[in-house]
């Protein structure tokens, strides 16, 4: 029989206001309604563009994050602020060690906030207007002044260097000021006569540099205390992972007018440190990797040995595809909105069609199915990486990464429970069904991830 396995359903937290099939107005103001008592915050961005500063394309860039803002939330309360004052005096105190450091605030979260990534915000309901009017003019005075950023459409200048933040939960706060005091220091005496000047790789690369030095960490940790999602606390940090610093990376790219963006995998890479790394527009239009955080060069290439199920951008304009299974599936699996399938730039991909038994599809009572990779972990050895939908007696999924171990999952009304046979989809694009005794086995290892 085949194995169970439970995933927790909980509600994320963000306000469903947008309808796939709205048009732009529409959109736009089931936003602002559903902002409540911060709805004065938002009208004003927009009145400020259409008479203050009545520039068409700062108030399209500005109904662009408001008509996308129900994908984007931050913490709730005032809670998290108590954690941050902590943690600034923590890394203040030169007498404790980095491990000290890290060891502390892993204290103090146990203690105080271990629920408080449980109890979030929409955007809409709290941002207020001076830091999206602050946000929106400085980056299009980067966007249309700097030489390397010149090269960048209006479009990806949306994605890749307007948004307010860049990952979820991140302080709404002035972080490209911040972060470009810190770090954009190069940019007040560049070399006028370097082949490099005023290109975006030299740039990028500078501020790259500047940061990598400029945080004097001590190493990477893996850990499971807060993350510090401020400006202030990310330019002071001694000790985090690589999404820590990739994170920092591309604020600190976009502080400077660098278009960059953050790319990751839903599970952990196979023997690399590949899980979440960041992206620009070089002056050739190309999008360029790094290999992770802001340790590693730009442009020297996606590690050519790595493999995986799927790798997914952080956007802030909202998937509609995802934002319809919101709507419409009766499980609720916690796939954030802003996110886009960007497998197939690093991996060769296929759409595959898996056939489902007619006794387990009678078991379901939801139309979506969902397909999930394998991870090294005895304890949870499956991670849902996408969802599909059964047609004509298949489970039918886009874009999945090759050479990669996967099974697929359904909602039977409690659970979800698996309802194919574990399958490896090999680089021949060939299907190999295998036992589901003998998932564990060190022979199946090479087709499998690590987990996060």
């Amino acid at each position: 029989m085949l194995s169970r396995y439970l995933h927790n359903l909980f509600a994320l937290p963000v306000l469903l206001v947008v309808c796939s099939g709205c048009g732009q107005g529409a959109a736009l103001n089931r936003v602002l309604q559903s902002a409540g008592s911060n709805r004065v915050e938002l009208v004003s961005v927009l009145d400020h563009y259409r008479s203050v500063d009545p520039n068409p394309d700062k108030l399209r860039a500005a109904e662009f994050l408001i008509e996308n803002m129900p994908a984007h939330y931050s913490y709730a309360g005032k809670e998290i602020y108590q954690y941050y004052d902590y943690a600034a005096q923590i890394l203040a105190d030169t007498t404790l060690t980095p491990e000290q450091q890290r060891d502390s605030l892993l204290d103090i979260t146990d203690l105080n906030y271990r629920d408080l990534p449980n109890h979030t915000i929409p955007d809409a309901q709290i941002i207020k207007a001076n830091l999206l009017i602050d946000n929106i003019d400085k980056s299009y005075t980067q966007w249309t002044t700097c030489p390397w950023a010149s090269q960048v459409t209006f479009d990806e200048y949306l994605e890749w260097m307007l948004p307010y933040k860049a990952a979820e939960l991140q302080e709404l706060d002035h972080w490209r000021d911040t972060l470009l005091a810190h770090f954009g220091q190069g940019l007040k005496n560049p070399i006028k006569n370097d082949v490099e000047y005023n290109t975006t790789m030299g740039v990028a690369d500078m501020i790259r540099n500047d940061a990598y030095n400029g945080l004097h960490r001590y190493g990477l940790y893996t850990r499971a205390g807060l993350p510090l999602l401020s400006a202030y606390l990310l330019a002071h940090q001694t000790y985090g992972n690589i999404p820590d610093y990739a994170l920092t990376a591309v604020l600190a790219l976009r502080s400077a007018g660098i278009p960059a963006v953050l790319d990751e995998t839903p599970v952990g890479s196979r023997g690399t440190a590949a899980t979440r790394w960041f992206v620009i527009i070089s002056d050739r239009g190309e999008q360029l990797t790094s290999e992770w955080d802001l340790s590693t060069m730009i442009g020297g290439g996606f590690f050519p040995y790595e493999r995986g199920p799927k790798v997914y951008r952080h956007t802030y304009a909202i998937n509609k595809v995802r934002l319809e299974y919101r709507r419409k599936a009766i499980y609720q699996y916690p796939f954030e909105l802003g996110r886009k399938d960007v497998t197939s730039q690093y991996f060769l991909t296929s759409n595959i069609s898996i056939p489902i038994d007619r006794a387990e599809r009678k078991q379901l009572k939801d139309k979506y199915v969902y397909i999930a990779s394998a991870v090294r972990d005895d304890s949870n050895p499956w991670q849902i990486v996408d969802f599909g939908r059964i047609k004509n007696g298949k489970a039918c999924f886009n874009n999945m990464g090759r050479e990669v171990l996967y099974t697929v999952m359904g909602y039977d009304g409690n659970a979800l429970i698996q309802i194919t046979d574990p399958f490896i989809l090999h680089k021949d694009e060939r299907i190999e069904y295998v036992n589901a005794d003998t998932v564990s086995s060190p022979s199946l290892d090479k087709w499998k991830n690590n987990a996060l």
